[in-house]
């Protein structure tokens, strides 16, 4: 006749069923997040190829972002490259060409436009909300209020994981002075500006969202530090790739690049590929003098992260 199982018969295939589902639970997440990594690569490629399709019409990469006064929001280059994204009612009907992200925060019908959420400028990783959250009861990483003129309180904008690389330098250089990088204030970069080469100086890298990730809209107060100035569309080379140093008391990654994905990021090149940097890329700050208007540094003292990131120091290298 028929043999029921004992009980220790049913506690082994219980066991057995559990070491099996223990195994396979790594292999599973491990696809997964392989498959979120290549849709993060084919994001940064055609945000390339939209960048690239504004440099043929206008013969320029798009501006880091417009200058603005303190306090004012101003649009930046994610916004500039609507058009090419596929996004040209959105452009149009936030009328990015006429009017400052200042002017579209403070009108009622614009505003919630600027909370649009653009799978291209998501990262599938990232566990940022698709808007930036606001106020600071959720922990030092979600402090991230949009506060400028014209913001009504708890305004927040729509998230994005692709900062621009802004090279070495913080603070900024002043209006009408050189930055180092791809985008920066007010003038923008020709090709014949990246003399290192294009396939050995990346345009734009990765946040998310232990670094406050970023916005597609722009800027909330241009000459201001940290999150309150430009780092909402940019980075800088001279903080290392996921810092891991905690957000509070200093500002670490929230300036620079960082990623979900284990081990590095993802970063888009000028010449259109995308590549992945190991966290241990070689980084060192050494021979750097800041200030505002004419931060000077040793190319040879500097890491291969920080070459990379300087679209003219002289000293090429390409991508480990």
């Amino acid at each position: 006749g028929f043999h029921g199982f004992t009980l220790i018969e049913l506690l082994v295939v219980i066991a057995i069923i559990g070491v099996l589902v223990g195994l396979l639970l790594p292999a599973v997440q491990s696809a997964r997040e392989s498959g979120r990594r290549i849709a993060c690569v084919n994001n940064l490629h055609q945000v390339g190829v939209a960048i690239h399709l504004y440099e043929n019409a206008l013969g320029e990469f798009p501006v880091g972002w417009l200058p603005g006064g303190s306090r004012q929001a101003e649009w930046g280059w994610p916004a500039k490259i609507l058009p090419m994204l596929e996004q040209a009612v959105l452009y149009d009907s936030l009328n990015v060409s006429n009017q400052t992200l200042r002017d579209a925060i403070g009108d009622a019908s614009t505003r919630p436009l600027l909370e649009t959420s653009i799978g291209l400028f998501r990262c599938p990783s990232d566990i940022t909300p698709p808007t930036l959250p606001g106020g600071s009861n959720n922990g030092p990483q979600y402090n991230r209020l949009f506060d400028c003129d014209n913001c009504p309180s708890g305004f927040e904008p729509a998230t994005s994981n692709y900062v621009g690389n802004g090279g070495l330098n913080d603070p900024m250089p002043v209006i009408g002075s050189n930055g180092n990088g791809i985008f920066w204030s007010e003038s923008a970069v020709r090709m014949s500006d990246i003399t290192d080469g294009l396939t050995k100086t990346f345009a734009i890298g990765e946040r998310h969202d232990r670094c406050r990730s970023g916005t597609w809209i722009g800027v909330r107060n241009p000459p201001g530090p940290d999150m309150w100035g430009s780092y909402w569309v940019r980075a800088r080379v001279s903080i290392k790739l996921n810092d891991p140093r905690p957000i509070n008391p200093t500002n670490s990654c929230t300036e620079g690049f960082s990623s979900a994905h284990p081990g590095g990021g993802n970063f888009l090149y000028c010449d259109g590929s995308v590549q992945s940097l190991n966290d241990d890329i070689s980084f060192s700050n050494g021979g750097v003098t800041f200030n505002n208007s004419n931060p000077t540094y040793n190319a040879a003292q500097l890491g291969v992260y920080q070459r990379l990131g300087i679209r003219d120091d002289g000293v090429p290298l390409v991508a480990p």
